[in-house]
């Protein structure tokens, strides 16, 4: 995950104050996260990675709306347990606030003739509605 020197720096922040999401582009391509820490890991083998944590943000980076360089498409492999869905496509996404405790996220493929959702997870606002999601 790019930018993981700046999630680590503000994470604290974002749970202190139950930030849901956090989204960001600059990678040129789509990935979403699950509600991982990016400050506490399980070091086990001498492999760190982060804990599943629901008071945790979601992370978006959706930076795929088109350039002239092209698509990011070089991922880490296997796809780590954090990556809940991930996509070298251009696209486009709608975030609609339903109330204050529900959120919908879409994420759509651009190349797709129809308006197919390729990505799509209800949020829950931690403040009013301190309940885990299920994908």
């Amino acid at each position: 995950m790019e930018g993981e020197s700046m999630r680590v720096a503000f994470e604290s922040w974002f749970v202190q104050h139950k930030v849901d999401l956090v989204v960001a582009g600059h990678v040129h391509s789509y990935e979403r996260t699950n509600r991982f820490s990016n400050v506490q890991y399980n070091i086990t083998n001498g492999i760190s990675t982060p804990v599943k944590d629901p008071s945790s943000p979601v992370y978006l980076t959706i930076g795929d709306g088109g350039n002239i360089e092209g698509l990011a498409d070089r991922f880490t492999e296997p796809q780590p347990s954090y990556s809940a869905y991930r996509e070298a496509s251009f696209g486009h996404a709608m975030l609609e606030i339903k109330n204050r405790t529900h959120a919908h996220f879409t994420w759509h493929r651009n190349h797709d003739n129809e308006a197919v959702v390729a990505d799509s997870q209800w949020l829950f606002n931690r403040y009013w509605y301190p309940e885990e999601e299920h994908c």
